[in-house]
């Protein structure tokens, strides 16, 4: 019995520390102006833009559940089928991931594969990151060209089914193009800006507080679920 208890007391204060760790991050985030993933919250411009950005997709998953759900019952309950729906649902779906792309790249939360980087220690895994983002800002310049090309030139059509111009569709390829660069270009500055100014200790501790917040992240969601199952 007195090994549980002292089990279960290692326990508890392991705990505490993380936690205590956790609210420290947060607390480093906040005070931190040239963080990756500054914690500090956002005002003014930035802030409603995000919102807005959010509150768009929101709405465009809406329209495009609607419009799914009223096809669907007309097709199979009046044997009726809108033309213009499919063609509604891929526009709309278009945009929403564009808009989509741009937060999720704004949070830095875009799926990949970070072994390596977290072998290569806070320095490196600054210069790949840094590496990174080139490779993919070249790519969102090539993405945002040959997308205004794209656009001007279907300015000339009409879409078959909602009757619409086309560049108002093909806009949505380089205009999130430019949103996700955007991202991806305050990311790289402030990947810099940690590489040549702080010290090796502070960001191996900025690391660990990220990960420790991930971590606290995943678990809330992860016990989220388990309620909800249960």
């Amino acid at each position: 019995m007195g090994r549980r208890h002292a089990a279960g007391r290692c326990s508890c204060q392991i705990t505490e520390f993380q936690t205590a760790q956790i609210n420290g991050a947060r607390l480093n985030h906040s005070r931190d102006p040239n963080g990756v993933m500054n914690m500090k919250p956002r005002r003014g411009f930035a802030q409603k833009f995000e919102a807005g950005l959010a509150t768009i997709c929101v709405c465009l998953l809406t329209m495009m559940s609607i419009v799914v759900i009223v096809q669907v019952c007309s097709r199979y309950i009046f044997n009726y089928s809108f033309v213009w729906a499919e063609e509604l649902v891929r526009y709309l779906m278009i945009w929403m991931v564009m808009v989509g792309s741009a937060l999720v790249q704004m949070k830095n939360e875009h799926i990949r594969i970070d072994f390596f980087p977290a072998l290569a220690g806070p320095r490196g895994r600054r210069i790949m990151e840094i590496f990174f983002r080139l490779c993919t800002l070249i790519f969102l310049t090539i993405i945002a060209y040959k997308g205004v090309k794209v656009s001007y030139f279907n300015r000339l059509f009409e879409s078959s089914g909602l009757r619409i111009n086309m560049i108002w569709p093909s806009l949505a390829i380089p205009l999130g193009a430019i949103l996700i660069g955007g991202y991806t270009l305050a990311g790289l500055t402030a990947d810099v800006i940690q590489l040549f100014t702080w010290p090796k200790e502070r960001l191996a501790e900025f690391d660990q507080k990220l990960q420790l917040e991930r971590y606290q992240t995943t678990s809330e969601h992860q016990s989220a679920t388990d309620q909800k199952e249960h």
